[in-house]
């Protein structure tokens, strides 16, 4: 299948897909649990203007230095970071939520941000952000992305109005405030977004996250792309995983028939990697077909091939990008929960794929380095930060 660059009717794009299992042979007249993963590369790198959300926390618990650093980081924001073809709009909330300024360009300069009254409800902000997006329409021409500024001291919001931010071609990234910052609360609502969490403390660390959040902004070329799995009878793919951020696409199982869901945005000279668990009922001699992924106007096929041979089962190649991803996204899902002695464990194994992965030592690295943060804050912007270049190495996007 092919697409048509939004930008320019005439440019025909496409994605290059890959899907595989740990192992590409099976035994044949046996049930099968196993693992994949999936690599996205767009060939597309022209980047998409902006449209950018400010969703702006100015309850109570925001005074003092929490507005403060709020105020700087929307003036920061418009003098020094936005261009001419982005355009901004900008919610507030506390108990209830309302929209300050509608989308503009960045000449349209807003006041009038200060403390408000009453409590501080996540929901409200995000049902107003649903409204805002739904008369804003969906465009994928433009790169749609939501900061979410708040110390995060409120009840969570239904998780399932979170995660419908992205039918719009948005992502919601979080940016914790203040030293008493909540940063389980704002990534958890980042994750659902397909987003990430910067943690905060200061307006120093503002700009920083800025910093390494525009430059993503600037660098999107596709906006939250969606993946297609169509499931063959007698398969069910589970455990969806973005890796290396450990962002959770997809908990439960998808059956047999046609899936959609979210990624988040496709940025220029990287890829996209998730890991899946796969079972089959019942493994057929020869090529079986286990599912097909579309994305982009790019396709893949997801076989294994069925034996009798336990020679040839015994001597089959372990796909060492496959077991990487998946041991990566293992990683980060263990550190999100706080279960660093098991993350540990998972990188001793990572570490064992070094001779024959090159890739396997800056993940080895990276992880171990997180594992040692000074706080939960820092250890989600830690993971938030990490994205893998087309060849499968991961990096931090640097300030």
């Amino acid at each position: 299948m092919r697409l048509k660059h939004p930008k320019n009717s005439d440019v025909t794009i496409m994605s290059s897909l890959r899907a595989n299992l740990v192992r590409d042979v099976a035994m044949s007249g046996q049930p099968l649990n196993t693992r994949g993963a999936i690599t996205i590369v767009g060939d597309n790198q022209e980047t998409l203007p902006m449209d950018l959300l400010l969703v702006l926390d100015v309850s109570p618990s925001m005074s003092g230095a929490g507005i403060k650093v709020l105020q700087e980081s929307v003036v920061h924001t418009l003098d020094h970071l936005l261009r001419p073809e982005d355009k901004y709009a900008i919610i507030t909330f506390d108990s209830s939520a309302r929209v300050h300024t509608n989308w503009s360009n960045k000449s349209n300069d807003p006041s009038g941000l200060g403390v408000k009254g009453g409590g501080t409800n996540f929901g409200a902000a995000i049902n107003e952000t649903l409204s805002l997006l739904g008369s804003h329409g969906k465009d994928p021409s433009r790169a749609g992305i939501i900061l979410f500024l708040s110390d995060g001291q409120a009840s969570m919001p239904k998780h399932d109005s979170v995660s419908t931010i992205t039918e719009f071609g948005f992502t919601m990234h979080t940016l914790g405030l203040t030293s008493g910052a909540v940063p389980e609360h704002l990534e958890a609502m980042a994750e659902l977004a397909r987003g990430f969490y910067f943690d905060c403390p200061s307006f120093n660390d503002v700009k920083k996250a800025f910093g390494s959040l525009f430059n993503y902004g600037k660098t999107v070329t596709y906006a939250s792309p969606d993946l297609r799995v169509n499931v063959s009878s007698g398969v069910a793919i589970s455990d969806l995983t973005q890796s290396p951020q450990g962002i959770e696409i997809h908990a439960g199982e998808l059956g047999p028939g046609n899936h959609t869901v979210s990624l988040t945005h496709m940025v220029k000279d990287s890829r996209m990697e998730v890991s899946f668990k796969v079972k089959v009922d019942h493994v057929s001699d020869g090529d079986n077909l286990l599912a097909s992924f579309d994305c982009i106007g790019g396709s893949a096929e997801l076989k294994v091939r069925g034996t009798t041979d336990k020679t040839e089962l015994i001597n089959a190649p372990i796909n060492g990008d496959v077991t990487l991803i998946t041991k990566t996204a293992q990683v980060a899902r263990l550190l999100k929960t706080g279960n660093t002695a098991e993350a540990n464990k998972v990188i001793t194994q990572i570490r064992t794929l070094e001779k024959t992965n090159p890739n396997a030592g800056d993940v080895s690295k990276t992880m171990t380095d997180l594992t040692k943060t000074k706080s939960p804050g820092e250890m989600l912007e830690g993971l938030g930060r990490l994205q893998s270049d087309e060849d499968g190495k991961t990096k931090k996007r640097e300030d």
